[in-house]
């Protein structure tokens, strides 16, 4: 008998929350239909204050006509009565004075957008074949000898693209986008130690004395060339889809309108 009475006791809490959740809504979406003269009506002093200061430095930052901040503020006065119907002032609400609020409004922030798969990968690549390039560049001309079919064009090309490509799937498992889970550890060891496979496959096949002509080796000074314009191309690339971050970590995107 006390657990049923305790059971509909809390039953009844329930749906008092709901109900108040459910008014409460409800109040919500009836002041998104009241006129903006009716909401500056049912402002405290303090709000009201709060509501006036802030279109004054809408006009003064944002260099608006006083009815461009009319309008502008006119779009928050149905959530500043809702919470002040909860006690709570327009000051506590946004945690921002008048003159951070109009900052805010001016100038919102953005979230950077994610970074495409090819885009990183393509970063990565172009990466990795600057270093191998200057590698192989400066033992080029510093060692007139270190001449084998392991350094040879094709080879530093292969190697580039899927040691690029393994760090940018690599990145994505450690630091999984949002909504995405990781891998367990030994799918990863699993799929690395495949490409690592493919990659020594490769070089064994690209450097057989019979393929030499696709694989020539350059000299030095070519392949630092290469490396500066392989540099240079990846920083147009970068500039150009406007990727920010570490290539040996999680990478993004900003969005155009902060890039204008």
């Amino acid at each position: 008998m006390a657990e049923e009475k305790k059971n509909a006791k809390i039953d009844n809490q329930k749906q008092s929350k709901l109900k108040n959740q459910a008014e409460r809504a409800s109040q919500e979406e009836a002041l998104k239909q009241t006129s903006p003269e009716e909401l500056r009506g049912m402002l405290t002093n303090k709000n009201a204050d709060y509501v006036f200061r802030l279109q004054k430095e809408l006009e003064h930052q944002g260099k608006m006509t006083a009815d461009a901040a009319y309008a502008k503020v006119a779009d928050l006065l149905p959530e500043i009565v809702a919470a002040q119907r909860r006690g709570q002032p327009a000051n506590s609400f946004y945690m921002a004075s008048p003159k951070i609020k109009a900052q805010e409004i001016l100038h919102p922030h953005v979230a950077p957008k994610a970074t495409a798969f090819w885009q990183k990968a393509v970063d990565n690549i172009l990466l990795m074949f600057v270093i191998f390039a200057a590698f192989y560049g400066v033992m080029g001309v510093f060692n007139t000898k270190y001449q084998t079919n392991q350094n040879g064009i094709t080879v530093v090309v292969v190697i580039s693209a899927l040691v690029g490509a393994l760090m940018t799937k690599y990145n994505d498992w450690v630091l999984p986008a949002k909504g995405q889970t990781k891998p367990s550890f030994w799918k990863m060891i699993l799929i690395s130690a495949a490409f690592i496979a493919i990659l020594m496959v490769a070089i064994m096949v690209l450097t057989l004395p019979a393929l030499s002509v696709i694989n020539p080796v350059l000299p030095g000074i070519v392949y630092i060339i290469l490396a500066v314009i392989a540099y240079g191309g990846r920083y147009w690339f970068r500039k150009q889809y406007h990727i920010v971050g570490s290539s040996f970590a999680g990478t993004s995107t900003i969005q155009d309108s902060e890039n204008k």
